[in-house]
């Protein structure tokens, strides 16, 4: 079977025909940028001046239109991202059913019990309706499916599947034979998406460097040729920086669109479980959040108390200073972020252990035959790791013989991982099915060290970007304050220049020179408002660079909200002490190359 090409796919899946997308989104998209950048240009001429109005009549109407445009591409990345998320899962209960008694059922059938599988139930159906409403045979709707599947390995299985109930193949033996067949293409495939996120770092350091790189000129430009001829409004003061603003803007947009495509391409593969239960995590994390919350209010006054004492400090040094009063105010979720940090290496370590668990486990259930309190009783002697406080809370639970199954959501709830959540609740429903939990034990134990392996293929991935963000956030504000100290001291020295020259007509200079001149030269009177105003636009764009280098950062990890927020901290605190080392080498060594004469 042939796939058709990603675009394909994206279009022919979309619930409206490509000419009423076009008229109905995309045409739209086009002529909303475009009314944007003709209401801007108009209403503020002043703000956008020769090119930059170009610029901004081009800018609106080519975002807006490229991003209708390829929304269904990205939309459909999103989904085989989805459906590759359950693929682990799809495999151990296919190898569990084929354990079982499934002889007498159809192929079709099973899939139906499938159809909880979130982003595949889509899938499955699209199958069902092909099948009882327009009466498509099974192998045919099996592949017009696979055929326009986002996910390459889904629509690969629905071939084979379709083959087999053609040549009349048992389905036991079917799902068997796919066991390691599934396997590997998915390995492939894990394999293939963390290649993908190694180009999207080079391709993300190399955006990012031409963003700063565009910003300092733009930097540079705005203090040696704007002057304060604006006015000092805040129309004005925009009228100013609107070189910088339109670096800036675009510097946005690059990592916008390098996020988006991060949360495209890799799999979501959360390490934290889901449940309802008051654990004891549970209660440290309540706690944690509330102190963080008491820490807040204090440290917001306290800084905006210094920030008021010490304005006049902190605004002519504020490429120092600056990002310092910012982590301040993110300094409270270290203490929630900490606490996830360690819960998520306590969840690591416990995932190790599973496997064996749920083997021996398996075994001793077949082999004994008894009721689940005797079975867990006789697993008390082994040593497995950080799963003997859960375990043995979950003996004690069965022996009180009032709900088995609920026992069990404890016992997943206090090991609090995704991963052991999902497993062992397919574990129970198979061993309870078919009859031999050994076998059913195994298929698990085999399929959760498959997980593990290529999680750790990811963490190190993980860690990798980990260390590429740090650098890339400390390169970036290095960056950002040598272009502040230089253009801070050629403007000063052109400013100093300017004032022994105040009696000279500069219109002569100029001609002179060919036309060629600064105007700073002419009205020095604006360099230390415009490289103030440089220092605060750098240091948002800063923070805008944080939150998104550790957005990416969680969704590699597999983490949730908090570990997100607890690296957030982290990086302002590195932002904030770079900053201010690097601003104290730059005024004691920048000195010796713009010395006055």
């Amino acid at each position: 079977m042939q796939r058709l090409p990603l675009y394909q796919i994206a279009f022919r899946r979309m619930d409206i025909p490509l000419g009423e997308y076009a008229l109905k989104i995309v045409l739209p998209a086009f002529v909303g940028g475009l009314a944007v950048s003709s209401i801007l240009f108009f209403t503020l001429s002043s703000f956008f001046i020769g090119a930059s109005g170009v610029v901004l009549l081009i800018l609106f109407p080519l975002v807006s239109t490229v991003a209708a445009i390829s929304w269904p591409v990205i939309q459909t990345m999103r989904e085989a991202v989805l459906i590759e998320k359950e693929m682990h899962m799809f495999i151990t209960r296919m190898g569990i059913l084929s354990i079982g008694e499934v002889t007498s059922q159809s192929m079709f059938d099973i899939l139906r019990q499938m159809s909880d599988y979130g982003a595949l139930a889509k899938e499955v159906k699209a199958i069902e309706t092909l099948v009882d409403k327009w009466h498509t045979s099974l192998p045919e709707a099996s592949r017009v499916v696979g055929r326009q599947s986002p996910s390459p390995i889904w629509g690969d299985f629905l071939d084979r599947m379709a083959f087999s109930v053609e040549a009349g193949q048992p389905i036991n033996e079917f799902m068997k034979a796919e066991q390691m067949t599934f396997a590997k293409e998915f390995d492939t495939l894990y394999d293939t998406r963390l290649e993908s996120i190694d180009m999207l770092k080079e391709i993300y350091i190399s955006l990012t460097t031409t963003g700063i790189f565009g910003l300092v000129v733009a930097g540079i430009h705005l203090v040696l040729f704007i002057t304060d001829d604006y006015g000092s409004t805040p129309l004005d003061i925009l009228v100013r920086i609107r070189w910088v603003l339109l670096a800036a803007t675009l510097f946005v947009i690059m990592q916008i669109s390098m996020l988006v495509a991060f949360r495209s391409i890799v799999p979501d593969d959360p390490i934290f479980g889901r449940h309802e239960f008051e654990t004891s995590f549970r209660t440290r994390s309540r706690q944690t959040w509330l102190t963080a919350g008491g820490m807040g209010l204090p440290i917001l006054l306290s800084t905006l108390v210094v920030a008021i004492l010490y304005s006049e400090i902190i605004t002519s040094s504020w490429d120092k200073y600056g990002l310092v009063l910012v982590a301040l105010l993110f300094t409270p979720f270290l203490v929630p972020g900490v606490t996830a940090s360690r819960e998520e290496k306590s969840i690591m370590r416990r995932d190790e252990s599973y496997p064996g668990f749920i083997r021996a486990l398996g075994g001793t259930a077949q082999a004994r035959a008894s009721e689940p309190s005797a079975t867990i009783k006789a697993l008390r002697g082994i040593d497995f790791g950080s799963l003997n406080d859960s375990i043995a809370s979950l003996e004690s639970r069965l022996m009180l013989r009032i709900d088995s199954e609920r026992s069990w959501d404890w016992f997943s709830a206090e090991v609090n991982s995704s991963m052991v959540s999902r497993f062992n609740r397919i574990y129970l429903e198979g061993a309870q099915a078919s009859g031999e939990p050994a076998a059913v034990a195994d298929l698990v134990s085999q399929n959760t060290t498959n997980l593990l392996s290529l999680r750790r293929r990811r963490a190190l991935s993980a860690s990798t970007m980990n260390g590429v963000a740090y650098g890339l956030l400390v390169a970036t504000i290095v960056s950002f304050n040598i272009a502040i100290a230089v253009v801070f001291q050629l403007g000063s020295n052109v400013a100093g220049v300017a004032q022994g020259m105040e009696n000279m007509d500069f219109g002569d200079i100029t001609t002179n020179a060919g036309g060629l001149g600064l105007p700073v030269l002419e009205d020095a009177g604006g360099v230390e408002s415009n490289i103030a105003l440089f220092k605060i636009v750098t240091s948002i764009l800063i923070v805008f660079m944080v939150f998104i280098l550790s957005s990416v950062a969680s969704r590699l990890r597999g983490g949730g909200i908090t570990l997100a927020l607890g690296q957030v901290s982290t990086m302002m605190w590195v932002a904030a002490i770079t900053s201010v080392v690097t601003g104290v080498l730059l005024e004691s060594t920048l000195g010796a190359f713009f010395t006055s004469t």
